[in-house]
């Protein structure tokens, strides 16, 4: 590319860059109505998207990382906080740094190595404080009394609030989904992945028992949490199951995730073949229900441990060649199982926390 029409595309980027900057800054100096509004936060996500996107195309290499490490922030939007004036100012200070960024780029001598680390001297402190002010407001929050709250004249049987989050990226298993956990409570299906949801506890893996991730699925849950969380993960399996995890059973593992704090590991299959016609879909989740269960028991006194929200993935749909609708109906059959089979404790301290959702 000829350097008058790489500098055109460059004026081009810029141009664009400030409708994106503008709206960048329209939901930053709104900021609780867009934390309200998920229009309003969708917007701002399409522009840090484009922008990032552009800067990486053209090499602003400095740029690109700057947004990218705004979006991770804009994340923690999705909880339902209350945006406080600290919080608006540190937002602003970032976006500032990244429309001077912007601006320097159409300048003579270009975006330079000097003019960043001038431009970004103090960014990272700025990054840490706004992620540490962040998990403040959402533990302030309470959102987890708040996306747990049980109903006082429910019937069912159970005795910790616990809400299923079932998630798939394909629409007719979503659908299945709905048709078949009609009528239960807490649960929500979203057609989707799980790096899109804002709420969840402990996400659930089933990968095959013989290798810690075996599916696209699974592969995108531990990359999210990193390599150090896979490597505990193989350790405990070969600890408890000698690296051979049976089916029917689930291991719950830390991630040191601050707001997505568990995986639970349940296989559905021991080797790469077809599981149709057998029930490993239903023994996957019904132990995943009573691993958590008996977590839930172990930390009855530190609610901050507890597993309430929990996101599971369409089990035995990938290599285990499970059809939709089965996996729908055995994924349900083990969770009206769970609710049915338990008794609740009036006395204990789950009871007692049901008894402040309710009535929070």
């Amino acid at each position: 590319m000829k350097p008058e029409e790489f500098k055109k595309i460059i004026g081009y980027f810029v141009d664009e860059s400030q409708d994106h900057l503008n709206t960048i800054y329209k939901g930053l100096f709104h900021l609780q109505n867009t934390i309200d509004n998920r229009d309003e936060l969708g917007e701002l996500f399409r522009a840090t998207f484009c922008l990032k996107g552009g800067a990486a195309m053209l090499g602003f290499t400095s740029l690109q990382k700057l947004v990218y490490h705004l979006e991770d922030c804009l994340k923690l939007l999705r909880y339902p906080i209350i945006a406080d004036e600290p919080l608006q100012l540190l937002f602003l200070d970032i976006y500032h740094a990244i429309k001077r960024l912007v601006l320097e780029i159409k300048t003579p001598a270009g975006l330079t190595e000097a003019k960043v680390n001038d431009i970004t001297l103090n960014i990272d402190t700025i990054f840490t404080i706004l992620n540490s002010h962040l998990l403040f407001l959402i533990d302030k929050s309470n959102y987890k009394a708040k996306v747990t709250n049980t109903d006082a004249c429910q019937t069912w049987g159970y005795d910790i609030p616990l809400k299923l989050i079932l998630l798939d990226t394909k629409t007719f298993l979503c659908r299945t989904f709905a048709d078949y956990f009609a009528g239960l409570p807490h649960v929500q299906i979203i057609n989707g992945t799980f790096e899109d949801l804002p709420f969840f506890d402990c996400v659930v893996t089933a990968a095959s028992s013989l290798n810690s991730a075996q599916n696209n699925s699974d592969t995108a849950i531990l990359k999210f949490f990193g390599e150090d969380v896979e490597k505990l993960l193989q350790k405990h399996i070969q600890e408890e199951y000698l690296g051979d995890q049976p089916i029917g059973t689930s291991l719950i593992v830390e991630t040191n995730h601050s707001l997505h704090p568990f995986i639970a590991h349940a296989p559905t299959l021991r080797m790469q073949m077809s599981v149709a016609g057998k029930d490993h879909v239903y023994q996957g989740l019904w132990a995943t229900l009573l691993a958590v269960r008996q977590h839930n028991r172990l930390y009855c006194n530190y609610i901050q441990k507890q597993i309430n929200i929990i996101a599971v993935p369409g089990l035995g749909t990938s290599l285990g060649c499970v059809p939709i609708d089965e996996v729908a109906r055995q994924m349900s059959m083990a969770y009206q199982n769970f609710l049915f089979s338990l008794r609740p404790f009036p006395n204990s301290y789950h009871q007692k926390s049901q008894d402040l959702f309710a009535f929070s």
